[in-house]
């Protein structure tokens, strides 16, 4: 059972250090004068949630076992609506790459495709999330299973 909340709080982190990593390539853009206030983009409180979401996971880690569920489930809450913000977000990147024909990212940068987007690869990773998260709340149901 450690081993899921493991995965869960590793997919977590991965997907911290990708969003924080663009907001950061972001704000060099910015600082620069080539991109947008990387404050202003849904990457940026997109990168937030990762963080908290990996913080709370770490807390489900090693809290006692009478707990775990209870806070697995705020956990599997707060992961739908992450995902919904990010594949929100990415939705409208493709509306505006294939019907506006603007082919810029939410972060001002111009992209050959929504797919090699950094909104694309956050937004899965909260989706792979979520699925571990879910996959970590049905198993404690009964965790000799």
């Amino acid at each position: 059972m450690k081993k899921l909340y493991l995965i869960q709080s590793s997919l977590l982190l991965s997907g911290t250090i990708f969003s924080w990593y663009t907001v950061a390539n972001d704000y060099l853009k910015f600082v620069d004068g080539q991109g947008v206030n990387p404050i202003t983009t849904p990457c940026f409180y997109g990168a937030i949630g990762f963080f908290v979401f990996y913080l709370y996971s770490l807390y489900i880690y090693f809290a006692d076992q009478s707990q775990r569920r209870k806070h697995q489930k705020i956990l599997v809450i707060l992961l739908v609506g992450g995902t919904l913000f990010g594949w929100g977000n990415f939705a409208i990147e493709l509306c505006n790459f294939y019907i506006f024909k603007n082919p810029t990212s939410c972060s001002g940068a111009s992209t050959s495709s929504p797919f090699l987007t950094a909104c694309f690869y956050g937004s899965v990773l909260y989706l792979l999330s979520l699925i571990s998260s879910v996959v970590a709340f049905r198993k404690s149901k009964n965790p000799n299973k």
